[in-house]
């Protein structure tokens, strides 16, 4: 498991605000995690929990895996960030390959958000555009 570089207890919380946790209760009963390794989290005091959780910036993969570290290494080695307005590199464009595979029939277009709430907007966005294109414009 990889170490936290901190298992030290804060008795402040006035520069971290932590979501969806209530100061008072985080200071009666901490949970620091500091430690992960594939699904399991260890707190401070030792103990294991599995995390399942899939959580708001979720972790579906597992912590401390090595090829997806050294997948990443690779590629900010290379190049970290490209914003996909009017240009593109081709490792999305690879991956946008390897994705369509695994879609049912002709879902195969696949556009990068980053969030689940751009998701849902920029869907919307396609159904408009999708029915303006065929006439129907007047439906919105």
């Amino acid at each position: 498991m990889s170490k936290s570089n901190s298992t030290d207890i804060p008795n402040s919380l006035q520069e971290h605000w932590m979501p969806f946790t209530s100061n008072r209760d985080f200071k009666e009963n901490p949970r620091l995690i500091t430690e992960a390794k594939g699904v399991y989290l260890k707190d401070h005091h030792g103990r294991t929990h599995i995390d399942a959780s899939s959580g708001l910036f979720c972790n579906p993969l597992g912590h401390g895996r090595k090829e997806i570290t050294s997948a990443v290494t690779k590629q900010l080695e290379q190049l970290d960030y490209v914003q996909p307005f009017q240009q593109g590199f081709g490792g999305s464009f690879e991956l946008a390959r390897r994705i369509a595979k695994h879609t049912p029939g002709d879902l195969n277009r696949i556009f990068y958000t980053i969030c689940g709430s751009s998701a849902v907007e920029t869907a919307i966005k396609i159904v408009i555009a999708y029915h303006k294109a065929r006439g129907q414009g007047q439906r919105f």
